[in-house]
């Protein structure tokens, strides 16, 4: 692309650490400017964000409603299930990411040569390009959608500010989970002809063991304990977690640095699998 191009042509004189910098900030803005062209489906996107939580919140009721002697459910009273539903949805839209079908596009079409002869790190550009995109959501999608549903719904603002900043790092880092994972999944693409029957069982795995749908206490023990294992609750469950004041002080620290090491160690298996992949193209190609 004209921008990158020019970028690189820019930085040529500049120090490697400073060139990296500016490399990847450029993938972000572009990112960013490509997703003005379909701003208008973010549009019908509130809509459909809207409905979801309408959808919850009436199920919900209904729910506390058939048990009028009890005023928690499973650790969760109705204000906080509100809560739960609306911020949780409000945070997806912030956090979601197609990186696995960018790069599976990328491999049916050959166009992954050229990013190949690029001198950039192309996990680390997926990760800028998504970054890029998630910053577009914020202004246009997040917001509006975060406007409209505390108007229409009874949300409540969290109980100290500390539980507030936990949720927004717990956000941040859950946006790195997610994106790591459809990394990953990318990846498939370089030894399958397609990989959107994974793709999908992906998307439905994150929605239901991310907490996203059901908080993970509605499970039974076994699935929790088998669950708590997996990466998937620092996506949606552990920041929702942060926002209700479940846990506090050493037990949100501990939290936010379960998070941490699943970015981490997330990102550890993104960098070998896409060293595999490429060995996997080069035999591809004779």
């Amino acid at each position: 692309m004209p921008e990158l191009r020019n970028v690189f042509a820019i930085t040529s004189a500049m120090s490697p650490t400073a060139q990296s910098f500016s490399v990847y900030l450029a993938f972000v803005r572009n990112a960013f400017l490509n997703m003005l062209a379909y701003r208008l489906r973010y549009f019908t996107g509130i809509v459909t964000y809207l409905l979801f939580v309408s959808v919850h919140y009436f199920i919900w009721q209904a729910v506390f409603e058939s048990r009028p002697g009890e005023t928690h459910i499973n650790g969760f009273s109705l204000p906080e299930m509100v809560n739960y539903i609306a911020l949780g949805w409000i945070s997806r839209s912030l956090y979601f990411s197609s990186i696995d079908n960018q790069i599976d596009d990328l491999v049916r079409s050959g166009q992954i040569s050229i990013y190949l002869l690029r001198p950039v790190h192309f996990h680390t550009m997926m990760l800028s390009q998504a970054a890029g995109e998630s910053i577009f959501r914020l202004l246009f999608f997040t917001a509006p959608i975060s406007v409209l549903i505390i108007a229409v719904f009874p949300v409540s603002a969290p109980e100290s500010f500390s539980a507030f900043v936990y949720f927004l790092i717990s956000t941040s880092l859950s946006f790195l989970v997610l994106a790591e994972l459809n990394f990953i999944t990318g990846m498939a693409a370089f030894w399958l002809k397609s990989i959107q029957g994974i793709i999908r069982a992906k998307y439905f795995l994150v929605q239901l063991l991310s907490g996203l749908l059901l908080p993970l206490t509605f499970f039974p023990e076994t699935v929790q304990d088998i669950v708590r294992l997996l990466p998937f609750q620092a996506i949606a469950y552990v920041p929702l977690q942060l926002y209700l004041s479940k846990a506090s002080g050493t037990d949100a620290l501990l939290l936010l640095g379960e998070q941490l090491a699943w970015v981490l160690a997330l990102g550890v298996v993104s960098v070998f699998a896409w060293r595999s992949a490429v060995r996997e193209l080069t035999l591809q190609g004779g």
